[in-house]
């Protein structure tokens, strides 16, 4: 059903179809009205025959009740009133006209005698008054005697004037019924109803079994005295006549079999019309399908070969006429237009627009099809600061600098097989051979030579902008990473992920050329370990805090101690503060481990100071750290949950994480000094502007950095700077601790200068705090 010349054969059979079956169903609406109108005059003729066969029923009777009204004998003996003889004739008159009652009664409708005890009430009175008034010579009527409907004839005795009136009745009855059937040709039914059933009885000609169903069904008959109705199996139209007498009705039935068969017969004969005109239709409609769709079957074929695409060149169109030619020239011109569009999308999807150079996607296309690879390198060109030139002399001359970059590459002579350029500043060069240091260095004498910026630009937004530029001179300075093919992998992705390991290595530690060297992807493997399983070594209880003592140089006892980090990896090994901590702060998940050594040296503080020992630990925090203007709240909040009082816990910083945002740290700082908490500068002197922003910092405490204090004793210029720093701390109203200690000389200097805290080896290692809390106890002992 998708296809065109499906559709349309099943549209030309539907809407046959649709035409045929309304045909078929106004023909026989038509008939079928046609039959039931027949039906309907057939029995109204019935009817009228059935009236008029009562009629002449009772003019035959009346003229047989006046022959005996007329007789002498008869007449004397109503006048005598000999009832035994008016009973004898009576019963004998009667007998002979087949009567089923006969009676005499009075002039005013008195019963006289009758043949059969009747209770005729008021009824015959009031005939007889009407006939009187009326002048009538005789009657007849229709009456209801015993709850059963008869025909009644009265004729009247004169003599000379009327002495009484002679009445015949006959019932109707089976018989009856059976001589009216003769004569209209349908079945009559003479029936009363009774109103404690609502059912119909009576007698009828019809078979049993139909006589008691169509009764059966026939739920009030005044409803069938105006329109004939249908019996529920359709079997019977069934007309009521009214007789005049309450209760009591005929009915005529007109067997409507012929009528159905008739119908019948016409509609099988439309149902074989309509499967034949049905079965020609399809024959036509697959011939005109074919032939409507034979052009868009060719015009499909062309569309297919022009969609798939695997010709170069340009498939000839059809030759068609009419409106379907006009389509065929259409896709033609469409498909030359797809074609150079195809060729413009192709040649952008594999080239950089800016320098026209292939870009990184021809690149992997490239390297897919030729790894693995033994000869030959991968060699990236990263041009440094180049946001700083873009900011400095903006985007468009930038965009200057990589064009220039990328004429001058193209013009090294060292077997390049590809050049690429992949992103802002990185190009790509795919050697031939494997690139040694003495290429590099040709490659980097290509750009000793300084860039002009000048207005040779194409594009004329930029004519102010150069003019403003023109004749600044730009050096550009590279680094190089290199990686040989042999070191690449069969992997395209592993062999980009080695080279960035290169070339970021040459942009950290600022050399201008970098070769792969194995190990070093192992190297940068062990960093992504570590930065990707600080989450879990912190719930596996990998790392754990270890306090170095703090020993007061005034009073020679230890209230405070450093809380610094250890971790043990369980396949890495003892992993050094100083690496593991650089590269969270690198990767922005130092904030975690901030977090949670604030909460372990606090749960730890929490016991200490349950037992008496008010002991003070600092931790250290990290310029992330600083820059989180909600790490007062944290702080206070986690003194909150394990119930300590801010004097309990102190923070350092380090002044090259203060110089991160001087501003919001310093807000910060003050934030957490007006909580009370106390804070200090750690590493102090090793930064340039050290002095100049001392006195700025919202701080407690300076902590000299161990490289000043390590060699005191030896080392009269660290003497002298140890001794300065602590004269000008104190002047600032700020306590001094001296971190690096590992000798009794160095220590005794310290004590000389007023150093107020001492921290080092001397003292202690860090030690974990089982340990820390024995230690201290013997160190105040002794």
């Amino acid at each position: 059903m998708k296809s065109f010349q499906a559709r349309l054969i099943v549209f030309v059979l539907i809407l046959l179809a649709l035409a045929q079956l309304g045909t078929a169903l106004a023909v026989l609406s038509s008939l079928k009205k046609d039959n039931y109108r027949q039906g309907v005059d057939s029995i109204d003729v019935s009817r009228n025959v059935f009236d008029l066969f009562l009629e002449a029923r009772a003019e035959q009777l009346t003229k047989g009740v006046e022959i005996l009204t007329s007789d002498f004998g008869f007449k004397q003996a109503v006048a005598t009133r000999e009832t035994a003889t008016i009973g004898s004739v009576l019963q004998n008159h009667g007998a002979r006209i087949n009567a089923d009652v006969s009676l005499l009664v009075s002039p005013v409708g008195e019963l006289i005698t009758s043949t059969q005890e009747l209770n005729v009430g008021s009824t015959i009175a009031d005939l007889v008054y009407e006939a009187r008034r009326t002048g009538g010579a005789s009657i007849s009527t229709m009456i209801n005697l015993s709850s059963r409907a008869y025909q009644l004839v009265l004729v009247p005795v004169r003599a000379p004037n009327v002495v009484a009136w002679v009445g015949m009745a006959f019932l109707l009855d089976q018989a009856l019924a059976e001589q009216i059937k003769n004569v209209t040709g349908l079945d009559i039914s003479f029936v009363s109803e009774s109103d404690d059933t609502y059912r119909l009885a009576g007698w009828s000609t019809l078979p049993l079994a139909d006589k008691q169903a169509l009764f059966r069904d026939i739920d009030s008959v005044i409803n069938l005295l105006n329109n004939p109705v249908f019996s529920s199996d359709e079997k019977y139209l069934t007309l009521g006549v009214d007789l005049g007498v309450p209760d009591q009705w005929g009915l005529i039935h007109l067997p409507y079999g012929p009528w159905l068969e008739s119908y019948n017969s016409t509609r099988n004969q439309l149902v074989l019309i309509f499967a034949g005109a049905l079965a020609l239709a399809l024959l036509f409609g697959i011939g005109l399908a074919r032939n409507m769709t034979q052009p868009i079957s060719r015009l499909v074929e062309y569309a297919t070969q022009i969609g798939r695409g695997t010709n170069k060149k340009i498939i000839a169109a059809p030759k068609m006429a009419g409106e379907f030619g006009v389509l065929s020239n259409t896709m033609e011109v469409m498909q030359e237009s797809i074609k150079a569009r195809e060729e413009e999308l192709t040649y952008q999807a594999w080239h950089d627009p800016l320098t026209g150079l292939v870009n990184q996607s021809a690149v992997e296309r490239y390297l897919i099809q030729a790894l693995p690879k033994q000869e030959g390198s991968l060699v990236l060109i990263n041009i440094r600061h180049f946001k700083q030139i873009n900011n400095m002399l903006g985007f468009d001359v930038g965009n200057i600098l990589l064009t220039k970059m990328a004429e001058r590459l193209q013009r090294w002579n060292g077997a390049t097989e590809i050049l690429a350029r992949l992103s802002s500043d990185k190009f790509l060069l795919i050697t031939e051979h494997n690139i040694t240091s003495k290429d590099c260095d040709d490659l980097k004498r290509l750009f000793n030579e300084e860039c002009e910026v000048s207005c040779d630009h194409d594009d004329r937004m930029m004519s102010e902008k150069c003019e403003s530029e023109k004749g600044s001179m730009v050096r550009l300075d590279i680094s190089i990473a290199v990686l040989p093919f042999e070191h690449a992998t069969d992997s395209v992705n592993s062999a980009m992920r080695r080279l960035d390991i290169v070339a970021d290595k040459a942009r950290a530690e600022n050399e201008s050329v970098v070769i792969y060297e194995a190990g070093q992807d192992e190297d940068h493997r062990r960093k992504l370990s570590i930065i990707r399983d600080l989450p879990e070594a912190l719930v596996a209880n990998q790392l754990f805090v270890v306090y170095q003592p703090k020993v007061s140089g005034k009073t020679q006892d230890c209230h405070e101690a450093e809380a610094l980090i250890r971790w043990i990896h369980p396949t890495l090994g003892f992993l050094p503060p100083d690496e593991f901590i650089e590269l969270l702060e690198r990767s922005g998940s130092i904030q975690i481990l901030t977090k949670w050594v604030i909460h372990s040296v606090l749960a730890q503080l929490k016991i200490w100071w349950a037992q008496g020992h008010e002991i003070r630990v600092a931790v250290n925090l990290s310029a992330h750290d600083l820059l989180d203007e909600t790490l007062p709240d944290m702080v206070a909040q986690a003194l909150k949950t394990h119930g300590l009082p801010e004097r309990s816990l102190a923070l350092e910083v380090t002044e090259s994480a203060v110089m991160k945002d001087r501003v919001k740290v310093i807000r910060v700082l003050k934030a957490l000094r007006d909580m009370g908490i106390h804070l200090a500068i750690d590493d102090f002197g090793t930064g340039q502007s050290s002095l100049s922003y001392l006195r700025e910092l919202p701080v407690n405490e300076v902590k000299i950095d161990r490289a000043f204090i390590q060699f005191i004793d030896t080392n009269k210029d660290d003497e002298f700077i140890t001794k300065a720093t602590i004269d000008l701390s104190h002047s600032l109203g700020l306590q001094v601790t001296a971190e690096g200690a590992e000798n009794a000389q160095g220590v005794a200097l310290l004590n000389t200068y007023q150093c107020d805290k001492i921290q080092g080896y001397f003292f202690s290692k860090p030690l974990v705090a089982a340990e820390f809390f024995k230690w201290r106890k013997a160190f105040h002992k002794s």
